[in-house]
C-alpha cells in the first residue's frame, strides 16, 4: 500500500497513509451518485486547506436570488476529481503505452486541487482584491497552497509536486513527452472535467437554468487520442460536436441568466461594499497568532487557508468600531432586500456615478458591468479537436467544420454578445431612489441618440 502523509487541523504531526483506514474514499454525490476514489485523494481531502472548500460556495452570493445556489467548491472538486478519473479510464483503453499509476496520481491530484486557492464568495473575491491594485486571481493561491500541502505528503516527489501545479495552472505542456501531452488537456482546458463539472453541478443545484441533451460528462465516453504536429492529444468523436457545441450555448446561457443575473450582481456589489467598509474600518482578519488585511490576506497562504464564507458572520459580531454599515449590508443581504437596479445603459458611466455621489455626498448610486460573449464568440475560441471512425477500425481527424456539417441540426439557446452598463440605487429611502432614477434617466436620455 502507499504510503502518504498528511497533517490534521494544522498540528505538525505526519500520518503514514498505511497506518490510516485501508479503503478509498467513498463520495456520495447527487450528481453522479457513490463513487470511490484513491487513498491519496482521501489524504488531501482530510487537510486544513481541502476542508475549507465546505465553506466557499461555488456560485459565490448568488443563493441571495437563487435560494438553492448552495453547493460549495467541495463538491465540485470532488466531481472534476471523478471526471478526471473517468477520462483517463476511457483514454487507457485506446494507448499503446498505458497510463502509468504514477501519472495517474498527478492528474486526479491537479484536478482535485485545481480551485483549493478560491476566496470567499468565489470570483467576487478576486474583484475585491483588484480594487486595491493587485491583479490576483485564484490560481495563484491554489497553486501555492497545493504546493505547501503535498510538500507535507510522503511518497510524492517534488518533480511530481511540479507537474501538479503545472497541470492547475494549465502550462504543463514543456514537463511531458509528446505522447503525454493530452494530459494538458484534462485539467486545463476548452473541454476540461472542471468545466464539465460545474456546468452539470450548476444545472443540477439551480434547476429552471438549463437542461442539457445529455449530461456533459457523456463527452468522455468516446473520448480518444490522435497525434497532431508530433504530440498526442484528445480527440472527441464527430457526432459529439453538438454536445460540444452545447457547453458553448450552457455557459453562456448560466452567464445570462445566473452568474450574471441583474441581480446576483447587485448583490456582488454589496458584498464587495461590506469587504470594503471592513478595510475602511481596519478590520483584521486573525488565526493561530497571525494577522492581515482582507485585502492583503492571499499573500500569507498559512492564514488565508482558513478564511472562507464564514468571514461574514465573523464581520456581523465584531466589536470593532466603524463596521455599522458593513453590519447594515449584511442585515439587507441576509433579508433579501438588495440594491435596487434603476437603470441600464450601453457605456461606461464610472464618471457619472461619481459625480453623482460627490454631489450626494455619499455612495448613493454604484454600477456593475455585464459582459456576456455569444455562444458563437465562445465556441469559435474552443481549441478542440474532432475525430471519425476510419478505416480497419483506425481513426480519422476531421476540421470542426466537417465536424459540424456531419451532424444535421444543433438545437441550443444563444443570444448575442451582451455588454451593459447597470446602476443600482444602494438607499432604502423610496424618495433617493425615485430622484436617482430620474437623474441617470435624463442622462440616458441624453447619451442616447433618438432614432
Amino acid at each position: 500500500m502507499e504510503r502518504l502523509g498528511i497533517r490534521f487541523c494544522g498540528v505538525g504531526v505526519t500520518i503514514p497513509l498505511a497506518e490510516m483506514e485501508p479503503y478509498d474514499l467513498t463520495v456520495h454525490d447527487p450528481v453522479y451518485g457513490t463513487f470511490q476514489l484513491p487513498p491519496y485523494v482521501r489524504a488531501v481531502v482530510s487537510t486544513v486547506e481541502f476542508s475549507r472548500l465546505k465553506h466557499l460556495k461555488q456560485l459565490g452570493v448568488s443563493n441571495a436570488v437563487f435560494e438553492t445556489a448552495l453547493h460549495t467548491r467541495y463538491e465540485h472538486s470532488l466531481g472534476a476529481c471523478y471526471l478526471a478519473e473517468r477520462l483517463l479510464h476511457q483514454v487507457d483503453k485506446t494507448l499503446d503505452n498505458p497510463i502509468t499509476e504514477d501519472e495517474r496520481k498527478c492528474v486526479l491530484l491537479a484536478a482535485v486541487l485545481h480551485d483549493i486557492g478560491h476566496g470567499p464568495f468565489s470570483h467576487l473575491w478576486e474583484k475585491f482584491v483588484e480594487a486595491y491594485g493587485v491583479p490576483w486571481r485564484h490560481e495563484r493561491s491554489s497553486v501555492e497552497l497545493a504546493s505547501n500541502l503535498l510538500d507535507r505528503m510522503e511518497d510524492i516527489s517534488e518533480k511530481q509536486v511540479n507537474l501538479i501545479c503545472a497541470l492547475i495552472r494549465g502550462d504543463a505542456s514543456e514537463l511531458l513527452d509528446p505522447d503525454r501531452q493530452f494530459m494538458t488537456q484534462i485539467v486545463s482546458s476548452d473541454v476540461d472535467v472542471d468545466r464539465c463539472d460545474y456546468l452539470q453541478r450548476d444545472s443540477h443545484s439551480v434547476p429552471g437554468i438549463l437542461q442539457p441533451s445529455r449530461p456533459f460528462r457523456r463527452l468522455f465516453d468516446r473520448v480518444r487520442t490522435v497525434t497532431v504536429q508530433g504530440k498526442v492529444q484528445l480527440a472527441y468523436h464527430w457526432a459529439d460536436f453538438p454536445l460540444v457545441y452545447e457547453m458553448a450555448c450552457a455557459r453562456q446561457t448560466f452567464h445570462r441568466r445566473c452568474y450574471q443575473d441583474p441581480k446576483v450582481l447587485g448583490a456582488e456589489l454589496m458584498m464587495l461594499d461590506v469587504m470594503h467598509e471592513a478595510e475602511r474600518s481596519g478590520f483584521r482578519f486573525e488565526r493561530n497568532g497571525q494577522s492581515e488585511q482582507l485585502s492583503k490576506i492571499h499573500g500569507k497562504p498559512d492564514l488565508f487557508k482558513y478564511l472562507d464564507d464564514n468571514i461574514i458572520a465573523e464581520l456581523a459580531s465584531s466589536k470593532l468600531p466603524r463596521l455599522e454599515r458593513a453590519k447594515a449590508i449584511i442585515s439587507r443581504l441576509q433579508n433579501n432586500h438588495l440594491y435596487e437596479e434603476i437603470i441600464r445603459f450601453p457605456v461606461e458611466m464610472t464618471k457619472e456615478v461619481k459625480q453623482f455621489n460627490d454631489h450626494q455626498g455619499e455612495p448613493i448610486v454604484v454600477q456593475a458591468v455585464r459582459y456576456i460573449k455569444s455562444a458563437h464568440q465562445w465556441f469559435s475560441s474552443f481549441n478542440v479537436t474532432f475525430y471519425k471512425p476510419g478505416t480497419d477500425g483506425g481513426i480519422e481527424i476531421v476540421s470542426r467544420e466537417e465536424a459540424r456539417d456531419l451532424n444535421q441540426t444543433i438545437t441550443c439557446e444563444s443570444v448575442d454578445e451582451i455588454e451593459e452598463y447597470i446602476i443600482y440605487c444602494t438607499s432604502t429611502d423610496p424618495e433617493v431612489v425615485r430622484n436617482a432614477k430620474q437623474h441617470f434617466t435624463n442622462l440616458l436620455n441624453i447619451t442616447t441618440p433618438r432614432s
